[in-house]
């Protein structure tokens, strides 16, 4: 059960680091981005609609959701370039945290 949910967790981390790198490359006026953000529903109305806000975040949202914040705080380049940034602190974070259990 426990090599289940750590896959589970581990594709969502892959799809969020693939987003951000689409992002990154691509900017966020591309089909992509326009396709992803039709997963997202402002107002969920049942079950199916909430599902799918859960997925959408657990697979694309934070990357996209930095990156809004990025661009609209920082502008074009600089913004780009402090997403970059974030995304290679997560990186590190990740890597911390997997090698962790391996430092007892």
């Amino acid at each position: 059960m426990a090599n289940v949910i750590s896959y589970i967790i581990g594709l969502a981390i892959a799809f969020q680091l693939i987003t951000a790198m689409l992002l990154l490359i691509l900017g966020k006026n591309t089909p992509f981005v326009v396709l992803v953000n039709k997963l997202y529903e402002e107002t969920p109305r049942d079950m199916y609609d909430k599902i799918m806000n859960a997925f959408y975040y657990a697979y694309f949202g934070l990357a996209v959701l930095l990156f809004q914040i990025a661009i609209e705080r920082f502008g074009g380049i600089k913004g780009r370039f402090v997403f970059l940034l974030e995304g290679i602190g997560i990186l590190v974070v990740l890597a911390i945290l997997v090698n962790i259990p391996h430092m007892f």
